[in-house]
């Protein structure tokens, strides 16, 4: 925190509606130069937090947290000299017993023993030799009230091993759904930074290198996990990248094929490009060559792209990625048009948009056209422009090879798909019709779908 306005802020962060009085009494208190109370304040602050917190995991049925529970219950509601003697012991386990339940840590433990000690000057003057006065000065309490806010009270009740235990039962668990609005809430929001950055860091490590886990395949456990870091990255971006980067050594000497899955299952994450290194890249960009031109030969025309290779070659969409991969967008140009429209089915985009009217120019019969048009062209129609389309449909137009006997109704269904054109699409259509002959039946139902709409107000 740089700042009062900082400080300020962070107070107003605590959860508990029952502790934030006493943290903002606190400032107020630090605000008005009684450093003292301020001090005073903040511990009290700290111990009602960590009690609270510490019922808590009670409540959930953490056998760790029952003595100190059952300390302060017995003490409630009583104002004699036992129940006084009771909640010193109280305080007195306090720190250690959220040291053993991981709500802190050993350095904020010796942070938080700092206050304790300090309060206590404070409250009793006459523990200083001499009976000197203890007179800490206001960034003296404002260190403190930092401390305590950083330390506990503006997180939740979250527990290190727990987090990460509860985090892989979710990831692993059979109806795993991978909703960003649930991960972010219990898996980031509700647990303490090191926990999260441990959390990230598992992640991470199975995201890129498929490690082995019971009850679930590798790469469906690396799938799940890119799915929490794509999350998480949305919330702190330098948390992922630094996740990756920690993992990104293994990665680079990883069988071949479990770094071409990585790029694809993380290649639209820019964490992961600025947390890989160039060795990497290189490495990368050598297996998009390779398996471009492997697919490119005409020897290997009826062999398919595998899944791990189309969702690399896939990446070409994202212009940061072919920056990187100088060989990926090549390596997709030079492809069969049957095994480009299958990577531009993988992931429909503007990029991919521009490139359908020469697809559709390299049709080679009519099945092949009609292929061509259901699993690459309509799935693009709604990024096509005006100028692409006009493109698109010359290439129709051009190639007889288009012309089969489903060809007719995916045009209607991509004239209807690109509606966001508004009624000048029905100019280029209506090009497409003087070109054709009104006898066959291709005319007849491109005209019926064009009459059938109704014209708009204003022409796009």
């Amino acid at each position: 925190m740089s700042g009062l306005r900082d400080l300020e802020e962070w107070v107003g962060r605590v959860p508990d509606a029952d502790v934030r009085p006493l943290v903002k009494e606190a400032y107020r208190a630090y605000t008005a130069g009684a450093a003292r109370a301020a001090i005073v304040l903040t511990w009290t602050a700290v111990c009602a937090d960590l009690i609270g917190k510490i019922r808590q995991l009670h409540e959930e049925g953490e056998g760790d947290a029952k003595p100190l529970v059952q300390q302060v219950e017995s003490a409630q509601g009583h104002l004699d000299a036992t129940a006084v003697r009771t909640m010193q012991k109280v305080e007195d386990s306090l720190l250690d017993t959220a040291l053993t339940l991981e709500l802190i840590d050993a350095s904020q433990k010796l942070q938080l023993q700092r206050l304790r000690e300090d309060r206590n000057m404070c409250a009793h003057p006459s523990l200083r030799p001499l009976g000197e006065l203890f007179d800490p000065q206001p960034e003296y309490a404002r260190a403190h009230l930092a401390a305590a806010l950083d330390a506990v009270l503006v997180h939740p009740a979250s527990q290190g091993r727990k987090s990460m235990q509860a985090f892989t039962n979710h990831v692993t668990d059979p109806g795993f759904v991978g909703d960003p609005v649930h991960i972010a809430q219990v898996f980031y929001y509700r647990v303490r930074p090191t926990s999260r950055r441990r959390i990230t860091d598992l992640a991470a490590k199975h995201a890129l290198l498929e490690l082995p886990a019971d009850g679930i395949t590798d790469s469906e456990l690396a799938d799940r996990m890119a799915t929490c870091l794509r999350v998480f990255a949305a919330q702190e971006h330098d948390l992922v990248r630094n996740a990756i980067t920690r993992a990104a050594q293994r990665l680079l000497t990883a069988p071949t094929p479990v770094q071409l899955r990585a790029a694809g299952r993380m290649g639209d994450l820019e964490p992961f490009w600025s947390g890989t290194d160039e060795p990497m890249h290189s490495q990368l960009d050598a297996l998009i060559r390779t398996v471009g031109a492997t697919h490119a030969e005409e020897s290997a025309w009826h062999k398919m792209l595998s899944p791990d290779e189309l969702q690399a070659l896939a990446l070409a969409t994202d212009p940061r990625v072919r920056a990187t991969l100088p060989s990926l967008e090549k390596a997709f140009t030079d492809l069969p048009a049957h095994k480009r429209a299958a990577v531009i089915a993988h992931r429909p985009s503007t990029y991919f948009a521009e490139h359908l009217a020469a697809l559709m120019a390299d049709a080679g019969g009519f099945d092949h056209g009609e292929s061509l048009a259901r699993t690459a062209v309509l799935p693009c129609a709604s990024y096509l422009t005006h100028d692409q389309l006009q493109a698109l449909l010359s290439a129709w137009e051009e190639n007889p090879q288009c012309w089969g006997r489903l060809m007719p109704y995916y045009l209607v269904n991509l004239y209807q798909a690109t509606s966001h054109l508004g009624d000048s699409r029905k100019k280029l259509w209506r090009q497409l019709l003087e070109s054709l002959d009104q006898e066959r039946p291709a005319y007849a139902v491109i005209a019926a779908a064009i009459e059938e709409t109704p014209e708009t107000a204003t022409e796009e």
